[in-house]
């Protein structure tokens, strides 16, 4: 329970209240169920103005505001959407701790335009993510995070926070702006998501809440706790009134995830039994099966002291830790495309467009599998200090200033380890719901057929910090039917990021392709002489019994992942013992400088902001006009290293290196100036009845990861080449594939918003739709260019700003509660929303850029990444009494995930590829039961995945057509959550 009694600290966006605002006061006052308007709308977010003449009735009857339940926290959302003057949408935390989902990206989803997928990245549709990741709004991935207003973000090589590192116990709300205003901070593309926390002047009493859960994981069979507290408290002293907030939340969960992939196809006309034909035949088949845990620990200490009547002090602190591992066994095909053929005695299945539907694969000595453990460990941090002062001396001038000092590493270890097995077969039929894939379980559980194969380390060590300050200054007019106020400001940051990481150093222990060069081409691979550092995965209840289970795997035991680097340095000496072959191992590092990416950059910028209205016309408006400017300077130090490559002299002795000079110091720096204007304008159309426009101009950085200056060029041996054939210089390769580009450039896009929204009820009905357009240019793509270095010339591909998009959508939203109906159905509520966005890109692609099918050729224009046509969400609401249920459905339809993704690039005889994969279209239901045991003590059940959804990747060909990639099936999740409020 919250009673709002002391409205004297609230801001606004503007300033006296129009006819408008006083009919929404009058509003508010009327929602008997309650709103914390304070609270809910929070200290960053613009909440209702106080009116010097609103009367001492209206007063009184904000005191008697009371916040409760589902409904409270829909009405909260509702009004926040109502008197901003962006155009922004809401989710309210309904009590202490108690966002709709369990995770701020969960959370998110439900949100009109934003969407989340369920992979790890959109560059990686081999692995799960059961909470999602990769939230964008109206399609664009370059979304700027806030914590309460202020600049947030993750070490990560990027700009943005990951969202699922951040605690959704200690948010009080979570807000969206879609197009922005002057005072804004600058660099969302697709929005600004603003993650709001308490003060403790939100509340007139103490507050203190407690959380504890339990989350169970019904596929992986494990339990977990989850723990959050709160306390809050204000005292009036001799000195002024002091308030103080501390929040604390842990959480951990763990879930399973079992994966079933079907590989590209190729286009065969050696197989036996279809002489004359060319048949479109997959590489092979994989499985996989993988255990994810997380931990994440978040505290948060907010403090204000109000010496007097026009002077605010505050400050806030924040920390969130995330730790997550996931562990993986999986087998994986490793064959020559070109090198299978049917069984003896068997004949494959195809459809008649000659593409296979199901058969048994084989071939001479053997089909190569890999076999491997991986484990991947990442911990992340972000720790925010901020403070600040307010002035406001009268009812019409306001001051501030604001510090912020944040800080974010990551430090990750992503350890594989592989052994090899020749199968003598694998059985593929793709005929079913899902393919059935079968190999000799005899021959995978037999420990003597395996041999090492391989290791790859990928370790990182990323750090940035960021000191902010802004100062803002508004002065209201009164009795002014024009001009509202006006506000101006300017803030400075600084910004130090370094990103350093060993990439994914694959290397070779014993691989088929060593046969007859550096391994005995008539002896059976080196088998794995200590079986005791394997251990045999059987794939238990693999894919939940859906889908058979295709066998068992010797993958090496996890004692080896945890003992490195020293396990994966023994493994290799141990082989370049035995075999000459196997001495040229390196171990990853991360002192190597093409490894090490070091970014500085600050931002300048000021802006004016007219506040605006007009309520004698026909059709009262109001809103505000502004312009941004922000001054951008980075630099970036890095190295330019030419070749070492030894070219054989035609006299077979004479050795020289041609292009080699003394590597080069780079120093780049780069500056660029935006003027961003923007306008947002409301028209009262009725009391309940309002039209918005908004325009605005955006821009959204590079990454940093975008940015490194390093390069290094490279000669290489043309294709066909022999080992010790001697080639002049000039017929060398010259190329060189760069980290990074540091003279990018923002990617920058005019925008516009056409809103219509209806507040028919006051007790949360709210009906609003809203037409979007974005034009974008300078998207950020690889590059390939012609350089001189040094008198020779090269190859080289860099990220650089090219090409343009056109993004047009539509948005709906309703929202309803039926007090209308007879008992005890008057407490039924219902949310829905539905998304429809399309896209144009124009992106310059240089030859070789496209994507390219297996057989060579290429595909047509493609869509944006990550954007989804259509997505809807719909929510059930019940609340009557001690009981409140929640029930939510999420829908979004397919997207392109990425080009030549792991797993879907090659080059096999003559031909590089690169084959599109999209996330197919999925769905997933969520739900909450409530019940208060007493005012201050509630029991319930969250369920997540209540459907137990399936997630399916679909690979895009041309001749083989459309092929589901991979399926996955997680969790269903149960929390078990008891909550205590006085």
């Amino acid at each position: 329970m919250r009673i709002v009694k002391d409205t004297s600290n609230w801001t606004t966006a503007g300033s006296n209240p129009s006819q408008f605002n006083r009919h929404i006061l009058c509003n508010a006052v009327r929602l008997g169920s309650g709103l914390l308007l304070t609270g809910a709308i929070g200290w960053a977010a613009p909440a209702l103005a106080q009116d010097s003449s609103t009367s001492a009735e209206v007063q009184q009857a904000l005191e008697e505001i009371v916040v409760s339940g589902q409904r409270g926290s829909v009405q909260s959302a509702q009004l926040i959407k109502q008197t901003s003057e962006q155009i922004v949408d809401s989710i309210v935390a309904d009590d202490i701790g108690k966002l709709p989902d369990r995770s701020v990206t969960e959370t998110l989803q439900r949100i009109p335009g934003v969407t989340i997928d369920h992979f790890m990245s959109l560059g990686d549709p081999e692995h799960f993510s059961a909470e999602g990741s990769g939230v964008a709004v109206r399609g664009l991935t370059q979304v700027r995070s806030e914590l309460n207003g202020r600049d947030s973000f993750s070490a990560n090589g990027g700009r943005s926070l990951s969202f699922e590192d951040v605690p959704a116990e200690l948010m009080a709300g979570v807000d969206v702006y879609k197009n922005p205003s002057a005072d804004m901070i600058e660099g969302g593309l697709g929005g600004t998501v603003n993650l709001r926390t308490r003060m403790p002047f939100d509340s007139d009493d103490r507050i203190v809440a407690a959380t504890a859960s339990v989350n169970y994981g019904d596929f992986i069979k494990e339990a977990d706790p989850s723990v959050s507290a709160l306390y809050s408290d204000r005292w009036d002293t001799d000195a002024g009134e002091f308030g103080l907030l501390v929040d604390l939340a842990f959480s951990e969960i763990s879930t399973r995830t079992d994966g079933i992939f079907s590989r590209p196809f190729f286009p065969r006309d050696d197989l036996q039994g279809f002489e004359g034909r060319t048949i479109q035949v997959p590489r092979g088949a994989d499985w996989r099966s993988m255990d994810f845990n997380r931990e994440r620990l978040g505290s948060y200490l907010a403090a204000q002291w109000r010496p007097n009547d026009t002077s605010e002090f505050y400050f806030q602190a924040f920390r969130s830790q995330y730790d997550m591992q996931w562990d993986e066994d999986a087998i994986f095909v490793q064959n020559d495309a070109y090198a299978t053929q049917p069984a003896a005695g068997e004949e494959f299945v195809v459809d008649s467009n000659d593409v296979f539907v199901s058969g048994r694969l084989s071939q001479p000595g053997g089909i190569p599998f890999g076999a491997d453990i991986r484990v991947s460990n990442r911990e992340s941090v972000t720790s925010d200090f901020s403070g600040g002062y307010k002035w406001m001396p009268d009812d019409r001038l306001e001051i501030t200033t604001d510090f912020q000092y944040t800080k974010a590493t990551t430090e990750a270890l992503d350890a594989t380890i592989a052994t090899g097995i020749d199968l003598p077969y694998i059985s593929i039929n793709l005929s079913g719901k899902r393919p059935d894939i079968q190999a000799d379980n005899d021959y995978l559980a037999d420990p003597s057929n395996y041999y090492w194969g391989f290791t790859m380390p990928f370790i990182e060590d990323n750090e940035a910090d960021q000191f902010a300050w802004r100062a803002d200054i508004k002065y209201n007019f009164d009795n002014n039917d024009v001009i509202r106020y006006v506000k101006s400001g300017v803030r400075y940051s600084e910004r130090e990021a370094t990103n350093i990481n060993s990439g994914y150093h694959w290397q070779a222990i014993y691989q088929p392709w060593m046969r007859g060069w550096k391994l005995p081409a008539d002896e059976p691979m080196p088998p794995v002489e200590d079986v005791s550092q394997m251990s045999l995965n059987e794939f238990d209840n693999f894919f939940r019994g859906k889908a058979p289970r295709p066998g068992v795997v010797y993958a090496p035991h996890i004692s080896l992942i945890e003992g490195y680097p020293e396990s994966f340095d023994q493994l290799h000496a141990d082989a370049s013992e035995n075999y000459l072959c196997c001495d040229d191992y390196t171990p990853a590092t991360m002192d190597d400088p093409s490894r090490i990416n070091e970014q500085e950059e600050q931002t300048t910028a000021a802006y004016f902001l007219l506040g605006f209205g007009m309520d004698d016309l026909a059709v009262p408006v109001d809103g505000n006009v502004g312009v941004r400017v922000v001054r951008t300077e980075n630099a970036a130090d890095g190295m330019l290293r030419y070749p070492e490559t030894v070219v054989l002299g035609e006299d077979e002795e004479t050795e020289t290196q041609p292009w080699y000079q003394e590597p080069q110091e780079i120093v780049a720096e780069n500056s660029y100036t935006n003027v961003l204007p923007n306008l947002n304008v409301r028209l009262s159309l009725r009391d309940d009845l309002f039209l918005r426009f908004a325009a605005s101009k955006g821009i959204a950085r590079p990454a940093y990861n975008q940015m490194q200056a390093y390069q290094t060029l490279s000669a290489n041996r043309p294709e066909g080449a022999g080992e010790g054939e001697y080639v002049p210089p000039e017929e060398f390769r010259l190329t060189s594939e760069t980290g990074g580009n540091p003279m990018l450039e923002p990617i920058e896009a005019v925008q516009f918003d056409l809103s219509l929204e209806w507040y028919f009820d006051d007790a949360g009905g709210m009906v609003h739709a809203n037409l979007f357009t974005k034009d974008i240019e300078g998207f950020i793509r690889n590059q390939t260019v012609l350089e001189d270095h040094g008198g020779w010339e090269y190859s080289v591909t860099r990220p650089v700003n090219t090409g343009s998009a056109d993004i047009r959508g539509l948005e709906v939203g309703w929202s309803q509660f039926f007090d209308q109906l007879p008992e005890p159905f008057d407490g039924l509520g219902m949310q829905a929303n539905y998304t429809y966005i399309e896209s144009d890109t124009d992106v310059p692609n240089d030859e070789g850029a496209d994507p390219v099918d297996t057989d060579g050729s290429e595909y047509g224009s493609m869509p944006f990444e990550g954007l989804s046509e259509n997505s809807y969400n719909l929510v059930g609401m019940y609340e009557k009494g001690p009981l409140s249920i929640r029930l939510a459905y999420n829908w979004r339809s397919e997207f392109l995930m990425s080009v030549g993704p792991n797993g879907f690039n090659g080059t096999d005889r003559g031909t590089t590829w690169r084959l599109p994969v999209y996330n197919d279209d999925y769905g997933q239901m969520d739900g909450s039961v409530f019940y208060d045991i007493t005012d201050s003590l509630s029991v319930g059940l969250e369920i997540n995945n209540i459907l137990n959804s399936e997630t399916r990747t679909i690979m895009k060909q041309n001749a083989a057509g459309d092929h589901y990639a991979s399926y996955f099936l997680n969790d269903t999740r149960y929390a078990l959550t008891l909550r205590a409020n006085f």
